[in-house]
């Protein structure tokens, strides 16, 4: 599990800066026409057609636990630690993999595909991932703790549980987190278009906010006075 948390933080750091590298694109102070981060100049207008309704964390919750992947990969842990207990090889691979943290990958992916498409983006998928990672590793560590004086395999069942429900548990909480984002498009200095969604978290979304104008000074170019 170190490892794969280990890829995923990596993973998870580069696709931050890419995603902030392209929101600051045009703000600032200092922009510069054609340079790195400011190809296209200053950003000088943006629309946005539907603004996201709010919704309680409560409520986003509910919505976002990966119930179905959450009973297969439980299935699976109870099919190989049944194995297991059976002398079965092939058991004691399978508990392995799924202490490893490997389930993160359906559990994670189930929760993004419950967000509003705008937010369904890599970069939330990984920190989805992460948090379930974290949870899990977390929980399978209480386990060991708590099932210190019992035989090896309880504490073995004790873990691989906890370990699904740990990862099942973070990426829902994390996925709860991610907000509705409002989908931008917007205008640079020398004409051009784009699109870009952003949560309410984001540090530039209340600039973005202040720039926004109505249909027809978008469509005509114009910004509204």
């Amino acid at each position: 599990m170190a490892v794969l948390f280990g890829i995923v933080a990596i993973v998870g750091v580069l696709s931050w800066a890419i995603v902030k590298s392209d929101e600051m694109s045009g703000m600032g102070r200092k922009v510069v026409r054609g340079s790195f981060r400011h190809p296209h100049g200053r950003l000088v207008a943006v629309h946005c057609d539907s603004m996201p309704e709010e919704s309680l964390y409560r409520h986003r919750l509910l919505k976002r636990v990966p119930v179905i992947t959450s009973i297969i990969a439980l299935l699976v842990a109870a099919a190989g630690l049944v194995m297991e207990a059976n002398g079965v090889v092939t058991g004691v691979v399978i508990v392995d993999v799924l202490m490893s943290g490997v389930p993160v990958v359906l559990l994670a992916g189930e929760c993004i595909l419950r967000l509003p498409k705008p937010s369904q983006k890599f970069s939330v998928y990984i920190l989805v991932a992460f948090a379930g990672l974290l949870l899990a590793t977390a929980c399978s560590m209480l386990a060991s703790a708590l099932g210190g004086s019992e035989p090896d395999f309880l504490v073995t069942v004790s873990r691989t549980v906890s370990s699904v429900a740990g990862c099942a548990l973070g990426c829902a909480l994390a996925a709860a987190a991610v907000r509705e984002l409002a989908v931008f498009k917007r205008r640079f200095e020398d004409g051009y278009e784009s699109q870009i969604a952003l949560s309410p978290h984001a540090a530039v979304y209340k600039a973005y906010r202040e720039l926004m104008v109505g249909k027809k000074a978008w469509e005509s170019g114009r910004k509204e006075d």
